[in-house]
């Protein structure tokens, strides 16, 4: 039922055709606009539910038949944003450069009113320099950005996936559009690679039957992410898909392209050049890890995981998954890291976001970084 409530905070939608995320994103960019203000003038008002000025806010809605738009922003921010003499509705999502552009922060801003939030947001915006730089779109403010292009600079969504599926047609040819999914925070796609597998994997099939590994059929492929709202740059990350289950191995940190100082389509499309460099960084760092023997790997396993600050009830569900399968018999460093995807593909069985997602893949990723055999040692393992 949400998918068809764009509006709404929590709305999301997964994509299985390449044309119908192109579309919706279209139809999007058709709905949404970008305005400047000085950050000075914007005023924040509490509409919560049962309030004076709440019901006061909802007679108006109700009257325009946008009652559920401000019914969903009750539920969630409870704030609208005056700019120019209009009111809109405030999404969960635009809290964070909200916050950033009045230059406030603390736990203790969760613990106050609306009516109080509101009040101090209006403190700071009043002394605050310059513009902001307002997203609206689907009938809510998305994001209040610093309005200089250093601050933010704005890069349309669907240009930059059709770029992506335009590079990867023209220089990977046989690739496959596998998914897509969207939020209000954050919008991502995956493309299979494996037209270019023999290529791109080649020196990693040579050394996993030169050591005698045992590895799932891995497949190449990218995932592209971005933000409007601040939540993410424009980033490419080369990734495997590993199994029938096709579960996510990060392969280390992403090509990124920042919606600031003035970047570009231009420069944007050199980045996706260095996609096929990145992949070759990629098989050498699990190359290195295949040389790393491991001693005491179920503890190692976990040591590490807790470094590198993975969920821990993930942690433990992979550690199991480990053990039914090596035991904890002598290893190397690659087994352990494949196994850590695991923390990944739990999320993804459990309906974690598109955000939540990425910052998983970044959190495994810096395990490939690791001095492994800091962590190699007996004794004891405690969270």
């Amino acid at each position: 039922m949400m998918e068809s409530k764009v509006f709404a905070d929590n709305f999301s939608r997964s994509f299985s055709e390449s044309g119908d995320f192109f579309q919706f994103l279209s139809a999007r960019q058709a709905r949404s606009k970008w305005m400047t203000a000085p950050s000075k003038e914007l005023r924040f008002e509490p509409v919560e539910r049962g309030s004076t000025l709440g019901n006061l806010y909802m007679q108006i809605y109700d009257h325009n038949g946008d009652a559920d738009v401000l019914e969903d922003t009750m539920e969630n921010t409870s704030l609208l944003l005056k700019v120019d003499g209009k009111d809109y509705p405030v999404r969960s999502c635009a809290l964070k450069t909200v916050l950033e552009r009045a230059r406030i922060s603390g736990h203790a801003l969760n613990k106050v009113s609306k009516s109080v939030f509101a009040e101090i947001l209006n403190y700071c915006m009043g002394v605050a320099s310059g513009d902001s730089l307002i997203k609206v779109a689907d009938e809510k403010v998305s994001a209040v950005h610093g309005g200089d292009p250093k601050d933010y600079t704005v890069m349309e969504m669907l240009p930059l996936f059709k770029a992506t599926n335009d590079f990867l047609d023209r220089e990977y040819p046989g690739n496959r559009f596998m998914t897509a999914h969207f939020d209000h925070s954050i919008a991502t796609a995956i493309w299979c690679l494996d037209g270019q597998a023999d290529k791109l994997l080649d020196t990693y099939h040579r050394e996993i039957a030169a050591k005698g590994l045992r590895a799932d059929k891995l497949v190449p492929a990218l995932r592209f992410s971005t933000s409007d709202v601040g939540m993410s740059g424009a980033n490419l990350y080369p990734i495997f898909l590993a199994g029938a289950e096709s579960r996510i191995i990060p392969l280390g940190y992403p090509i990124r392209t920042e919606h600031k100082n003035g970047s570009g389509m231009e420069y944007f499309e050199e980045q996706l050049g260095l996609v096929y460099a990145q992949f070759e960084k990629a098989v050498d760092k699990q190359v290195q890890l295949m040389n790393i023997e491991i001693r005491y790997p179920v503890t190692t396993l976990m040591r590490v995981l807790k470094r590198i600050k993975a969920p821990k009830k993930a942690s433990y569900e992979a550690m199991d998954y480990f053990m039914a399968i090596h035991g904890d018999a002598p290893c190397t460093a690659y087994d352990l890291f494949m196994q850590m995807s695991d923390v990944i593909f739990s999320a993804q069985c459990d309906g974690a976001s598109g955000m939540r997602i990425a910052q998983l893949e970044e959190i495994v990723s810096r395990a490939l970084n690791v001095n492994w055999h800091e962590y190699d040692h007996p004794g004891d393992f405690k969270w």
